[in-house]
């Protein structure tokens, strides 16, 4: 997992380097965001006795980054609170490019992508994981920003994580499709340097 996390930190990097420092940015911006939402696991297993959580889950998380006019890059984490006993971690990157419409609102879109660690229990009451698995994903997301202050900003999202990863463990077989939510950050921004 640790490889997983730098490996993904040397890309986000590598991508951020270029649209920082390439004229495209005149003044940067730190950003330091909570975020929280509602998710979906679609996931199938082909035994009857087990069902994984069709329905929706909250999660949690956390983002660092970086901001010009037009462009936004984030290392995020997020927690997904999933039922009975199993847990879904994601650590990742994401790249932003923001459509300016007003001084105060802009509509971005965005690309992200990362490793997804998923651990679900072999019975119904998820007492113990039977399966642990670091899957990657990569997706996009469309949303809403809005300006609150010359610190604050708000943002409210759509975003979508393609897993395509089965896993099979004795009789059970797990076929981890994607990850879709709908959340909202605050985001704190701070001049930079």
């Amino acid at each position: 997992m640790k490889k997983s996390l730098q490996k993904i930190a040397v890309v986000t990097l590598l991508a951020a380097v270029p649209l920082m420092g390439g004229g495209f940015v005149s003044t940067t911006e730190s950003l330091f965001a909570l975020e929280g939402g509602h998710t979906q696991l679609n996931a199938d297993v082909d035994q009857s006795s087990y069902d994984v959580q069709k329905g929706a889950m909250g999660h949690f998380g956390l983002k660092l980054g970086a901001q010009g006019k037009h462009y936004r890059v984030f290392l995020s984490g997020r927690n997904f609170v999933a039922e009975k006993g199993n847990t879904i971690v994601t650590m990742g990157g994401e790249i932003q490019y923001k459509f300016n419409f007003s001084k105060p609102v802009s509509f971005f879109m965005g690309a992200n992508g990362g490793a997804a660690n998923i651990k679900i229990g072999a019975s119904g009451d998820g007492a113990l994981p039977s399966v642990s698995t670091t899957v990657p994903y990569f997706g996009g997301d469309v949303g809403f920003n809005y300006n609150a202050s010359d610190i604050v900003d708000l943002e409210l999202g759509v975003k979508y994580m393609r897993m395509g990863q089965s896993v099979t463990q004795e009789a059970t077989s797990y076929n981890f499709s994607n990850l879709t939510s709908g959340y909202g950050s605050v985001i704190i921004k701070w001049q930079m340097d």
